[in-house]
């Protein structure tokens, strides 16, 4: 049965992996280690494969890679372009500029309503001096230049808390209700005059609180079949994977033991060990 393959949630592969997913997309399949000694063997064969749905915060090891425009000549792919702009919380991640200008590449190589800009998490911590911050003001900073390539959606959510985020140099904290109304209220007026259609993922009170904000759908069946290039999509199921997602089903290759070098100090899939 064919599927949509999901390239990473886990990991950055398209940063970190890129030639290691080529070598298994040139063979037809992958390997990958799914935790406690398991590993699962997936089929990349174009029979097998309705197409990519690719997640990053720098996207140039893949489009700079030889095989890539082979790879989107022949098959179908969505692009999740996280662009953040904050030092503090992701240490090794490439300058702002410098994404910015990929984005505008690979929106020339695949088209803007194949790319879809991610600002999450949105964050409120307290540094090791006790100063309380966010990081949300650099949203209306990148706004513009993402409109600029022909992006028409962006997707945000709060960040969500998990136990293996301690001690990692700051504390993060929980925004109230009322603040997170109000950030999200801002961010959707910006949207509003942008023309750029604003999501919230896995928030459920804030798209039923703030007109405007649409519930994500970050795999979305709709998304996929409209830009399906070879008629090859079939209507997939809902299959969230955590409380308030809205995703349809996919298969995600990556592997949490690919360690992330972006090393985002939020991040629930990097122990920064």
């Amino acid at each position: 049965m064919p599927q949509y393959i999901s390239v990473s949630r886990r990991t950055d592969i398209p940063s970190f992996y890129a030639n290691d997913f080529f070598m298994a997309w040139l063979k037809g399949s992958i390997t990958y280690n799914g935790g406690y000694g398991r590993l699962y063997t997936v089929s990349l064969d174009p029979e097998d494969v309705m197409g990519y749905i690719f997640w990053s915060k720098d996207f140039s090891p893949l489009i700079n890679h030889p095989l890539f425009e082979r790879l989107i000549e022949v098959n179908n792919a969505v692009f999740h372009f996280t662009i953040n702009d904050c030092r503090e919380l992701e240490p090794n991640v490439s300058p702002v500029e410098e994404r910015l200008a990929t984005l505008y590449r690979l929106c020339d190589i695949v088209g803007p309503q194949r790319v879809f800009w991610r600002f999450d998490p949105i964050c409120k911590y307290i540094t090791s001096t006790g100063e309380i911050r966010t990081n949300e003001k650099a949203f209306f900073k990148i706004l513009p230049h993402v409109k600029k390539a022909g992006i028409e959606r962006c997707c945000f959510s709060f960040m969500t808390f998990y136990k293996k985020l301690n001690n990692r140099g700051l504390a993060f904290v929980e925004f109230t209700l009322e603040q997170k109304i109000g950030i999200a209220g801002n961010m959707a007026s910006s949207c509003t005059e942008y023309g750029m259609q604003l999501y919230n993922c896995c928030n459920a009170e804030i798209p039923r609180i703030i007109p405007g904000i649409k519930p994500a759908s970050c795999i979305d069946d709709g998304i996929l079949r409209e830009t399906d290039r070879f008629g090859v999509h079939k209507q997939i199921k809902l299959k969230p994977v955590r409380k308030g997602c809205g995703c349809f089903d996919s298969r995600d290759i990556g592997s949490y033991i690919q360690k992330c070098p972006h090393k985002c100090l939020y991040c629930y899939a990097n122990p920064l060990s």
